[in-house]
């Protein structure tokens, strides 16, 4: 599998948590509640690209988003989010609540990418599978695959979300788009878990769980994590009134086996906060790690840890964004960063200009407005990428 096909079946189940939730249609079987809602989201993108000193296929995130062309490239694909399928059964059983998630995900772009080979199909894959046991006085414990915690709020609350944002391998699409991943932010990925969460204490809560452990790319050989399982931790203050708001906490820890022989380790912190005063909307978040590449957790494009040394790539990234709503309409501006120090020397960096329009209830008609820098010792490449389009919620 070549690294743009790689990258987009990892990023296949950007995060739809929390998105689509309000429009699910939900009806009574026996005990239980069953729910089923999702997404359907298109794009038109035209991406341009200046690759200056170091061409594109691979070099950069910029770079890589013309994939094969130094022009012009036009696409119709799924944005940040694929299409969805989100069924789930809840009920409460001898004083506790249950329930169960699954959650599908479609892409509209062909197998591998593109869409111009006859007869070609899109995958399905089932990206969320988890369940919850809980009550009120013992909080929630969640068992399955689902997203994790480490940049979950970053993702959740970048305007790309339900957009496009910066492209990627625009000439041959995949079933999603960038987002603000290496931009800003780590992807949050989808991890096989088991963790604890605490019962509501006014705003506050609190997740505690252990990981699979991952694997990382050193230098493109692999490296094994199943010595002992990742430790992640998330807490988070919400609050409602005039100024309203969220601030949160997270952090990964795992110890990593190189394929030389020596150990390492993947860790990573972040935080973040928005306000909300009426109509205006101000988001802020940054977060350090080691063992991971700007872009994924153990390294993905570029490596998160090197085979000969054992040192740990150190990446460290932020963003700052502001909305503002005029009635059914929402302007929103996204400026962001990310940095690689230690093993591979590269600096993205990012501006989205979005207007988000609520046709109706379920559909929002967008229009994003990206440009994006990668800068390494040797050079740089630019991208700019204009996107029109439609996400509706079921």
């Amino acid at each position: 599998m070549n690294t743009s096909k790689l990258v987009m079946t990892m990023l296949g189940g950007a995060c739809l948590a929390g998105a689509s939730t309000a429009q699910a249609v939900n009806w009574q079987a026996g005990d239980w509640t069953l729910g089923l809602g999702g997404n359907i989201n298109a794009f038109y993108t035209v991406t341009s690209c200046d690759t200056g000193d170091l061409n594109s296929g691979g070099t950069t995130l910029a770079g890589l988003a013309c994939g094969s062309t130094d022009d012009d490239a036009h696409s119709v694909s799924n944005g940040l989010l694929p299409a969805s399928l989100n069924f789930s059964a809840t009920t409460n059983q001898n004083g506790y609540d249950l329930a169960a998630h699954v959650n599908v995900y479609y892409g509209i772009a062909s197998q591998g990418g593109g869409s111009s080979d006859a007869l070609a199909f899109s995958t399905v894959d089932a990206r969320q599978v988890y369940l919850t046991f809980g009550n009120d006085s013992m909080g929630t414990v969640l068992m399955g695959r689902n997203f994790g915690l480490f940049g979950l709020d970053a993702i959740l609350n970048d305007i790309s979300l339900v957009g496009s944002g910066p492209t990627f391998t625009a000439d041959n699409p995949g079933h999603t788009t960038l987002g603000g991943l290496g931009y800003g932010y780590v992807y949050v990925d989808r991890l096989a878990q088991i963790n604890w969460t605490t019962p509501a204490m006014g705003g506050f809560s609190a997740t505690i769980g252990i990981f699979n452990p991952m694997n990382g790319n050193a230098n493109g050989s692999t490296s094994q994590g199943q010595d002992s399982p990742g430790i992640h931790g998330k807490a988070s203050y919400k609050w409602d009134g005039d100024i309203n708001g969220l601030v949160s906490a997270t952090f990964i820890t795992q110890d990593v086996d190189l394929a030389g022989g020596s150990e390492s380790t993947m860790r990573g912190w972040d935080l973040f906060g928005k306000l909300g005063f009426g109509d205006l909307g101000l988001t802020a978040y940054v977060y350090d790690g080691e063992g991971m590449s700007s872009l994924a957790l153990g390294g993905l494009v570029l490596p998160g840890f090197d085979a000969a040394t054992g040192d740990a790539e150190e990446t460290s990234g932020y963003y700052l964004q502001g909305t503002y709503k005029i009635g059914n309409t929402k302007l929103g501006i996204n400026w962001s960063e990310s940095e690689q120090e230690k093993i591979t020397e590269v600096e993205n960096t990012r501006i989205t200009l979005g207007v988000y329009h609520n046709l109706t209830p379920a559909l929002t008609l967008m229009a994003e407005y990206s440009d994006m820098e990668s800068e390494t010792s040797v050079g740089s490449d630019d991208t700019n990428a204009l996107n029109v389009g439609a996400i509706l919620f079921f």
